[in-house]
């Protein structure tokens, strides 16, 4: 249970970045990186980015997915706060 708990906070929180990242008020030079965290954390990320990629291609949502994979420096490298503004937010479940 403690597991499930973990993957599903984890997930939802990346969401919440890919969510910010692909805003259009999202500044890309306001973040600064994350020397805290460990190489393990990051190969996370970027394999969450990746099945979400996936899942955007089989959706059809190729444009959003290119936008996000284009931002993949940002989500993979900086720690950005959670997102506070639910109007700037997109949905990555539309359609």
């Amino acid at each position: 249970m403690l597991l499930e708990q973990n993957i599903v906070t984890f997930v939802k929180n990346e969401l919440k970045k890919f969510q910010k990242v692909l805003s259009p008020h999202y500044p890309e030079c306001s973040q600064s990186q994350s020397e805290e965290e460990d190489e393990e954390q990051r190969s996370s990320r970027e394999a969450f980015l990746k099945i979400t990629l996936q899942f955007l291609r089989r959706m059809d949502h190729k444009e959003l997915a290119d936008r996000l994979e284009s931002s993949k420096r940002i989500l993979t490298d900086v720690t950005t706060p959670p997102v506070s503004c639910v109007c700037c937010m997109i949905q990555l479940s539309l359609c």
